[in-house]
């Protein structure tokens, strides 16, 4: 008798346990992934364009980007001023731009800077022993206008040089810390196209990001400095 109760206690506790609500499993909350930039590319040139360009600028008219004159080592490129004037904001400066065609090892589309503005200080992107220029802003470009240096087709060669620069590249930590190495080295950190500017292929096999602009200074083909023929090209 005591064994049928014992055993009829154990069967309601075990009737008791199975009716017990069986906790509903949470699912676990994943993370909300955080949305990227999308990351947006110069256009590419026209076939036209292109075209006109590589056979009034054929492969032999520029054949090196790399000096080493007494003066110091540099490398250059050569561009064609489509005449159309821009502003873009990079990090805490405001850069005036020029946008361009460079004859490389095709033609590509992309932004030269003119000059930046640091706070209240502009500083002019021309080269400085192309000419005595003024420096504020308003009389900078009233020169520019007034000489014609950035019209349509005008024949630019984008330029930097000094200590700091060597056949392996430009060494942006040892230009120092005024407002054209600060931009240069900016442009380097963020966007990394140097190396393959001084090759002169940028924009050839991949395209140019949106916000990355040649950070150098620049001499105008004009009367100072080349014969009447060869400053200028025609652009359809």
């Amino acid at each position: 008798m005591r064994k049928t109760i014992l055993l009829m206690l154990l069967l309601v506790f075990l009737a008791g346990c199975s009716l017990r609500a069986t906790p509903t499993p949470t699912a676990t909350p994943r993370p909300t992934p955080t949305p990227t930039e999308e990351v947006r590319y110069y256009p590419t040139v026209s076939p036209d364009i292109r075209t006109s360009i590589a056979k009034q600028l054929p492969p032999d008219t520029f054949p090196n980007r790399y000096y080493e004159p007494p003066e110091g080592n540099y490398f250059v490129a050569m561009v064609v001023s489509t005449g159309e004037i821009g502003q873009m904001t990079v990090g805490k400066w405001t850069l005036d731009v020029l946008w361009v065609y460079e004859r490389n090892a095709s033609v590509v589309f992309y932004p030269l800077v003119l000059g930046v503005w640091d706070g209240n200080t502009y500083t002019p992107y021309l080269f400085p022993a192309y000419d005595e220029f003024p420096v504020d802003r308003e009389s900078y470009f009233r020169y520019l206008d007034d000489n014609r240096i950035l019209e349509r087709g005008r024949l630019i060669f984008p330029r930097v040089q000094g200590e700091f620069v060597n056949r392996t590249g430009i060494d942006w930590q040892k230009c120092g810390e005024s407002t054209f190495c600060q931009v240069g080295r900016f442009m380097q950190e963020t966007y990394n196209l140097d190396h393959i500017v001084e090759l002169g292929v940028v924009g050839v096999n991949y395209p140019i990001p949106e916000g990355w602009a040649l950070a150098w200074y620049w001499i105008p083909a004009t009367d100072k400095n080349t014969l009447p023929g060869y400053q200028k090209v025609s652009l359809p």
